[in-house]
């Protein structure tokens, strides 16, 4: 028996450890930052989307939880973070083929006050 258990503790390690990065990264990003600071956190996003000043990154990690894919989007207005917000797709594949339209309406609203950390 604790032959088996060495045996599969190293593959249930593997396993745990990419859980959860794109959600680490996204809480390190706060309202008012700039893209450059996205960038920086985050990387390129998969997927970017227009609106006026409105901005949208979307971003995705495959197979973050045992039967899903987790997306979060960075919302921009004049080139600084507004908020964001996440979703999950049940089906696997590759991420791009599962990037949703941004829905303007539920953009954050603009930042009125920015505040130096």
């Amino acid at each position: 028996m604790k032959q088996i258990i060495f045996l599969l503790l190293p593959l249930v390690v593997f396993l745990l450890s990419g859980c959860g990065t794109l959600a680490k990264k996204s809480a390190l990003i706060y309202p008012s930052d700039s893209k450059a600071q996205v960038l920086e956190i985050m990387g390129p996003p998969g997927d970017r989307q227009f609106k006026g000043r409105d901005e949208a990154w979307q971003y995705c990690e495959t197979d973050a939880g045992i039967s899903y894919d987790d997306f979060r989007i960075v919302w921009f207005y004049d080139d600084r973070v507004t908020g964001l917000t996440s979703y999950k797709q049940s089906e696997f594949g590759v991420c791009s083929a599962f990037f949703k339209s941004i829905r303007w309406e539920n953009a954050p609203d603009h930042t009125i006050e920015i505040r130096e950390r």
